[in-house]
Protein backbone atom coordinates (compact mmCIF):
# COMPACT_ATOMS: atom_id res chain seq x y z
CA UNK A 1 0.00 0.00 0.00
CA UNK A 2 1.34 3.62 -0.91
CA UNK A 3 1.69 5.79 1.77
CA UNK A 4 0.44 9.12 1.51
CA UNK A 5 3.12 11.77 0.87
CA UNK A 6 4.12 13.71 4.21
CA UNK A 7 2.51 16.88 5.41
CA UNK A 8 3.56 19.52 7.04
CA UNK A 9 1.00 21.64 9.50
CA UNK A 10 2.34 24.77 10.74
CA UNK A 11 -0.90 25.70 12.50
CA UNK A 12 -3.56 26.74 9.72
CA UNK A 13 -1.13 26.36 7.03
CA UNK A 14 -1.36 23.10 5.36
CA UNK A 15 1.21 21.94 2.61
CA UNK A 16 2.25 18.30 1.05
CA UNK A 17 6.12 17.89 0.74
CA UNK A 18 7.18 15.76 -1.98
CA UNK A 19 10.73 14.00 -2.37
CA UNK A 20 11.32 13.08 1.16
CA UNK A 21 10.01 10.63 3.47
CA UNK A 22 7.65 10.83 6.78
CA UNK A 23 10.55 8.93 9.14
CA UNK A 24 13.88 7.77 8.16
CA UNK A 25 16.06 5.74 10.10
CA UNK A 26 18.91 8.00 8.59
CA UNK A 27 17.95 10.67 11.26
CA UNK A 28 16.94 8.41 14.05
CA UNK A 29 16.92 11.57 16.54
CA UNK A 30 14.66 13.31 14.44
CA UNK A 31 12.41 9.88 13.74
CA UNK A 32 12.15 10.08 17.79
CA UNK A 33 11.48 13.19 18.26
CA UNK A 34 8.61 14.01 15.21
CA UNK A 35 6.42 10.55 16.08
CA UNK A 36 3.19 10.87 18.38
CA UNK A 37 3.35 9.34 21.55
CA UNK A 38 1.17 6.90 20.90
CA UNK A 39 3.43 5.79 18.04
CA UNK A 40 6.29 6.54 19.84
CA UNK A 41 5.05 3.70 22.93
CA UNK A 42 3.89 1.34 19.77
CA UNK A 43 7.46 1.18 18.65
CA UNK A 44 9.12 0.92 21.66
CA UNK A 45 6.67 -2.07 22.97
CA UNK A 46 6.84 -3.24 19.21
CA UNK A 47 11.01 -3.47 20.11
CA UNK A 48 10.45 -4.89 23.28
CA UNK A 49 8.21 -8.06 21.73
CA UNK A 50 10.18 -8.26 18.59
CA UNK A 51 13.63 -8.42 20.64
CA UNK A 52 11.74 -11.21 23.12
CA UNK A 53 10.30 -13.27 20.66
CA UNK A 54 13.74 -13.45 18.87
CA UNK A 55 15.84 -15.00 22.09
CA UNK A 56 12.79 -16.86 22.72
CA UNK A 57 13.23 -18.55 19.56
CA UNK A 58 16.94 -18.69 20.09
CA UNK A 59 15.94 -20.72 23.56
CA UNK A 60 13.59 -22.97 22.19
CA UNK A 61 15.17 -24.31 18.95
CA UNK A 62 17.96 -26.22 21.62
CA UNK A 63 16.02 -28.24 24.47
CA UNK A 64 17.40 -28.27 27.76
CA UNK A 65 19.41 -24.93 27.68
CA UNK A 66 17.13 -23.76 30.30
CA UNK A 67 16.88 -25.22 33.48
CA UNK A 68 13.46 -25.99 34.76
CA UNK A 69 11.45 -24.92 31.59
CA UNK A 70 8.76 -27.38 29.93
CA UNK A 71 10.21 -29.42 26.96
CA UNK A 72 8.66 -28.00 24.21
CA UNK A 73 7.05 -24.98 26.07
CA UNK A 74 7.64 -21.48 23.80
CA UNK A 75 6.04 -19.62 26.62
CA UNK A 76 8.92 -21.02 29.25
CA UNK A 77 11.78 -19.60 26.61
CA UNK A 78 9.66 -16.27 26.16
CA UNK A 79 9.27 -15.72 29.88
CA UNK A 80 12.49 -16.54 30.56
CA UNK A 81 13.69 -14.07 27.52
CA UNK A 82 11.55 -10.85 29.18
CA UNK A 83 13.43 -12.03 32.75
CA UNK A 84 16.69 -11.98 31.46
CA UNK A 85 16.56 -8.68 28.86
CA UNK A 86 15.22 -6.83 32.15
CA UNK A 87 18.12 -8.33 34.31
CA UNK A 88 15.10 -9.37 36.79
CA UNK A 89 16.18 -12.97 37.61
CA UNK A 90 13.13 -14.54 39.45
CA UNK A 91 15.56 -17.84 40.01
CA UNK A 92 12.60 -20.35 38.77
CA UNK A 93 14.54 -20.50 35.77
CA UNK A 94 18.06 -20.21 34.48
CA UNK A 95 20.33 -21.49 31.99
CA UNK A 96 21.43 -24.56 31.97
CA UNK A 97 24.21 -25.02 29.32
CA UNK A 98 27.28 -23.33 27.87
CA UNK A 99 24.87 -22.49 24.65
CA UNK A 100 22.21 -21.15 27.11
CA UNK A 101 24.45 -19.03 28.71
CA UNK A 102 26.01 -17.56 25.97
CA UNK A 103 22.49 -16.80 24.38
CA UNK A 104 21.87 -14.91 27.66
CA UNK A 105 24.80 -13.20 28.03
CA UNK A 106 24.22 -12.12 24.60
CA UNK A 107 20.93 -10.53 25.24
CA UNK A 108 21.84 -8.87 28.63
CA UNK A 109 24.38 -7.12 26.18
CA UNK A 110 21.38 -6.13 23.99
CA UNK A 111 19.03 -5.05 26.68
CA UNK A 112 21.72 -2.50 28.32
CA UNK A 113 22.01 -0.86 24.88
CA UNK A 114 17.93 -1.26 24.49
CA UNK A 115 17.35 0.45 27.93
CA UNK A 116 19.77 3.23 27.24
CA UNK A 117 18.31 4.05 24.14
CA UNK A 118 14.26 3.78 25.45
CA UNK A 119 15.58 6.24 28.44
CA UNK A 120 17.09 8.32 26.22
CA UNK A 121 14.15 8.29 23.71
CA UNK A 122 12.02 8.90 26.77
CA UNK A 123 13.82 11.83 28.09
CA UNK A 124 14.58 13.50 24.99
CA UNK A 125 10.76 13.70 24.61
CA UNK A 126 9.83 14.83 28.14
CA UNK A 127 12.77 17.50 28.20
CA UNK A 128 11.98 18.84 24.76
CA UNK A 129 10.52 23.30 25.79
CA UNK A 130 7.20 23.75 25.12
CA UNK A 131 5.80 27.25 24.20
CA UNK A 132 2.35 26.52 25.76
CA UNK A 133 1.15 29.51 24.03
CA UNK A 134 -2.43 30.44 23.28
CA UNK A 135 -3.25 32.33 20.12
CA UNK A 136 -6.91 34.12 19.18
CA UNK A 137 -8.25 31.80 16.69
CA UNK A 138 -9.29 34.48 14.58
CA UNK A 139 -7.79 37.86 13.63
CA UNK A 140 -9.65 41.48 13.46
CA UNK A 141 -9.45 44.55 11.32
CA UNK A 142 -10.89 47.00 13.38
CA UNK A 143 -10.81 50.56 14.20
CA UNK A 144 -7.19 52.12 15.06
CA UNK A 145 -6.01 55.37 15.39
CA UNK A 146 -8.49 57.30 12.71
CA UNK A 147 -7.90 54.38 9.99
CA UNK A 148 -8.05 50.58 10.39
CA UNK A 149 -5.58 47.99 11.50
CA UNK A 150 -4.89 44.60 11.67
CA UNK A 151 -5.25 42.21 14.95
CA UNK A 152 -4.28 39.07 16.81
CA UNK A 153 -4.11 38.39 20.57
CA UNK A 154 -1.54 36.18 21.98
CA UNK A 155 -1.18 35.05 25.66
CA UNK A 156 1.00 32.44 27.93
CA UNK A 157 -0.62 29.36 29.48
CA UNK A 158 1.75 29.47 32.47
CA UNK A 159 2.21 31.33 35.61
CA UNK A 160 5.40 32.70 34.90
CA UNK A 161 6.09 34.91 31.88
CA UNK A 162 8.30 35.08 28.57
CA UNK A 163 10.98 37.49 29.24
CA UNK A 164 11.89 39.66 25.88
CA UNK A 165 8.88 38.23 23.90
CA UNK A 166 9.57 39.09 20.16
CA UNK A 167 6.65 38.84 17.62
CA UNK A 168 6.91 38.96 13.51
CA UNK A 169 3.78 38.73 11.34
CA UNK A 170 3.94 38.07 7.86
CA UNK A 171 1.52 38.24 4.79
CA UNK A 172 1.75 35.31 2.76
CA UNK A 173 0.21 35.56 -0.75
CA UNK A 174 0.22 34.09 -4.88
CA UNK A 175 1.38 36.76 -7.38
CA UNK A 176 0.85 36.05 -10.45
CA UNK A 177 4.17 35.54 -12.52
CA UNK A 178 3.72 35.77 -16.78
CA UNK A 179 1.97 32.50 -17.25
CA UNK A 180 2.45 30.89 -13.87
CA UNK A 181 3.02 32.19 -9.67
CA UNK A 182 4.73 32.39 -7.24
CA UNK A 183 4.44 32.82 -3.05
CA UNK A 184 5.24 35.89 -1.94
CA UNK A 185 6.34 36.92 1.88
CA UNK A 186 6.09 40.30 3.02
CA UNK A 187 6.76 41.15 6.47
CA UNK A 188 3.82 43.39 8.14
CA UNK A 189 4.76 46.50 10.60
CA UNK A 190 3.66 45.65 14.17
CA UNK A 191 2.98 48.46 16.76
CA UNK A 192 5.43 47.04 18.93
CA UNK A 193 7.34 44.10 17.87
CA UNK A 194 8.87 43.06 21.48
CA UNK A 195 8.07 43.50 24.98
CA UNK A 196 9.89 42.95 28.30
CA UNK A 197 7.96 40.18 29.46
CA UNK A 198 4.85 38.38 28.48
CA UNK A 199 2.69 37.65 31.73
CA UNK A 200 -0.95 38.71 31.02
CA UNK A 201 -1.95 39.15 27.21
CA UNK A 202 -0.60 40.63 23.87
CA UNK A 203 -2.47 42.50 21.15
CA UNK A 204 -0.05 42.80 18.16
CA UNK A 205 -1.21 45.50 15.99
CA UNK A 206 -0.91 45.86 12.17
CA UNK A 207 -1.80 49.36 10.96
CA UNK A 208 -2.95 49.29 7.56
CA UNK A 209 -1.54 52.45 5.60
CA UNK A 210 -0.52 53.40 2.87
CA UNK A 211 2.56 51.42 2.75
CA UNK A 212 0.93 48.10 3.83
CA UNK A 213 0.36 44.84 1.84
CA UNK A 214 -3.28 45.10 3.05
CA UNK A 215 -3.92 48.60 2.09
CA UNK A 216 -6.83 48.72 -0.73
CA UNK A 217 -7.74 45.05 -0.23
CA UNK A 218 -11.16 43.72 -2.02
CA UNK A 219 -12.73 40.44 -2.53
CA UNK A 220 -11.00 40.44 -5.84
CA UNK A 221 -7.91 40.48 -4.56
CA UNK A 222 -8.80 38.34 -1.51
CA UNK A 223 -10.08 35.66 -3.74
CA UNK A 224 -6.95 36.18 -6.55
CA UNK A 225 -4.04 36.38 -4.09
CA UNK A 226 -5.79 33.69 -1.34
CA UNK A 227 -3.99 35.10 1.60
CA UNK A 228 -2.94 34.17 4.39
CA UNK A 229 -0.84 35.86 7.82
CA UNK A 230 1.54 34.11 9.84
CA UNK A 231 2.14 35.03 13.18
CA UNK A 232 5.61 33.46 14.74
CA UNK A 233 6.69 34.36 18.98
CA UNK A 234 9.92 33.29 20.47
CA UNK A 235 10.90 34.37 23.89
CA UNK A 236 12.57 33.37 27.07
CA UNK A 237 10.53 31.09 29.05
CA UNK A 238 11.22 31.79 32.76
CA UNK A 239 9.21 28.47 34.03
CA UNK A 240 11.57 26.24 32.08
CA UNK A 241 14.72 28.26 31.83
CA UNK A 242 14.58 27.94 27.93
CA UNK A 243 14.20 29.74 24.62
CA UNK A 244 10.76 28.73 23.66
CA UNK A 245 8.62 29.74 19.90
CA UNK A 246 5.29 29.33 18.99
CA UNK A 247 3.12 30.14 15.69
CA UNK A 248 -0.15 30.74 14.09
CA UNK A 249 -1.41 30.81 10.53
CA UNK A 250 -4.78 33.20 9.98
CA UNK A 251 -6.28 32.60 6.59
CA UNK A 252 -9.37 34.49 5.19
CA UNK A 253 -11.50 32.25 6.92
CA UNK A 254 -9.74 33.36 10.54
CA UNK A 255 -10.64 37.25 9.99
CA UNK A 256 -12.93 38.95 10.70
CA UNK A 257 -13.94 42.73 9.57
CA UNK A 258 -15.30 45.09 11.34
CA UNK A 259 -14.71 43.26 14.88
CA UNK A 260 -12.83 43.95 18.36
CA UNK A 261 -11.56 41.71 20.52
CA UNK A 262 -13.72 41.03 23.62
CA UNK A 263 -11.70 42.46 26.98
CA UNK A 264 -10.03 39.66 29.21
CA UNK A 265 -9.00 41.82 31.82
CA UNK A 266 -10.86 42.72 34.93
CA UNK A 267 -9.81 44.91 38.16
CA UNK A 268 -10.89 43.31 41.25
CA UNK A 269 -11.74 44.97 44.20
CA UNK A 270 -7.94 43.83 46.06
CA UNK A 271 -6.18 45.44 43.52
CA UNK A 272 -5.30 42.36 41.66
CA UNK A 273 -5.85 41.93 37.76
CA UNK A 274 -7.80 39.37 36.22
CA UNK A 275 -7.34 37.66 33.14
CA UNK A 276 -9.65 35.45 31.82
CA UNK A 277 -8.25 33.47 28.75
CA UNK A 278 -10.87 31.38 27.71
CA UNK A 279 -12.13 34.73 26.32
CA UNK A 280 -8.98 35.04 24.09
CA UNK A 281 -10.85 34.17 21.02
CA UNK A 282 -14.20 36.52 21.54
CA UNK A 283 -14.70 39.22 19.20
CA UNK A 284 -17.95 41.53 19.08
CA UNK A 285 -19.06 43.75 15.73
CA UNK A 286 -17.38 47.14 16.02
CA UNK A 287 -21.25 48.46 15.68
CA UNK A 288 -22.07 47.07 18.73
CA UNK A 289 -19.78 48.11 20.94
CA UNK A 290 -20.50 51.64 19.84
CA UNK A 291 -23.42 51.38 20.88
CA UNK A 292 -22.68 50.19 24.60
CA UNK A 293 -20.49 52.98 24.58
CA UNK A 294 -23.11 55.53 23.42
CA UNK A 295 -25.69 53.92 26.26
CA UNK A 296 -22.88 54.18 28.92
CA UNK A 297 -22.45 57.82 28.20
CA UNK A 298 -26.32 58.57 27.97
CA UNK A 299 -26.54 56.99 31.78
CA UNK A 300 -23.07 58.78 32.74
CA UNK A 301 -25.46 62.18 31.64
CA UNK A 302 -28.20 61.22 33.46
CA UNK A 303 -26.65 60.83 36.55
CA UNK A 304 -24.92 63.99 36.53
CA UNK A 305 -27.92 65.77 35.79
Amino acid sequence: MKLPPPRIDLRGFSAVKLGVHRFSLADPYYFVLAMRWSTFLAVVLGVFLATNLLFAAVYWAVPGSISNARAGAFGDAFFFSIETLATVGYGVMTPATLYGHLVASTEIFVGMFLTALTTGAFFARFARPSARMVFSETAVVAPYGGGQALMVRVASRRLQGISEATARLNYYRNEAYGEGRFRRFDELKLVRTSIPVLTLTWTLIHVIDEESPLFGMTDERMAAEAPAVMLSISGFDEAISSLVNDRQTYRRENMRFGHVFVDMLRDLPDGMIELDLTRIHDTRPVAVLKEVRDLEIQESAVRAS
